[in-house]
């Protein structure tokens, strides 16, 4: 029973120790998934609005971590975007509709076309209310497809990358949410 403690005290230390602090919410420095993968925060940011409201903090995780976001969609090994709502609570449907806004901003008509399903897969996906501190996670498995989980609820896996690289470009694409949330998700800008 005391190695027991010891282990789990000496867990919890290490990731305290090993987490950032964004508007009083831990973002931890890795992660691990679920066969024991351990992905690295390439880096976080916060999606505010009229520079005033604070909508959520969004984190990426990278397998292999860059800033080059051509590699980064090219890339077959996990990777996890997950974001925070700082707000008091937020209809789940107002934040897929904002997903889906930006997928349509920073994919073509063609991509369109090809996402149809899977990014309609991913919309039903989405329900219900988020408070402050519930997390959606979005990750990529290697050969199998993007997980989607939103408030500790797991909704499903949507086959292939095609439809995560489409998620992913809302954050780093062509038309993020902001210059300055691109590169922090990015790492380009100091962590915390």
């Amino acid at each position: 029973m005391k190695k027991l403690f010891v282990v789990v005290f000496g867990m919890a230390l290490w990731q305290s120790a090993h987490a950032l602090s964004m508007k009083g919410m831990e973002v931890p420095e890795a992660v691990k998934v679920s066969d024991g993968t351990v992905l690295q925060l390439q880096g976080a940011a916060v999606r505010s609005w009229y520079l005033v409201v604070d909508g959520y903090i969004g984190a990426l995780y990278l397998e292999n971590p860059t800033s080059d976001v051509s590699r980064i969609l090219s890339d077959e090994s996990y990777q996890r975007m997950t974001f925070t709502i700082l707000f008091s609570k937020m209809s789940a449907r107002r934040i897929a509709n904002a997903f889906y806004d930006a997928i349509q901003i920073n994919t073509s008509e063609e991509e369109q076309k090809e996402l149809e399903e899977g990014i309609g897969q991913f919309m039903g996906m989405i329900d219900g209310t988020m408070k402050k501190g519930d997390s959606g996670t979005f990750e990529y498995i290697p050969g199998i497809g993007a997980r989607v989980n939103i408030a500790g609820e797991e909704k499903g896996i949507i086959p292939g990358k095609k439809v995560f690289n489409a998620i992913l470009k809302v954050w780093i694409g062509e038309t993020p949410p902001n210059k300055q949330f691109k590169e922090g998700v990015l790492g380009l800008t100091a962590k915390g």
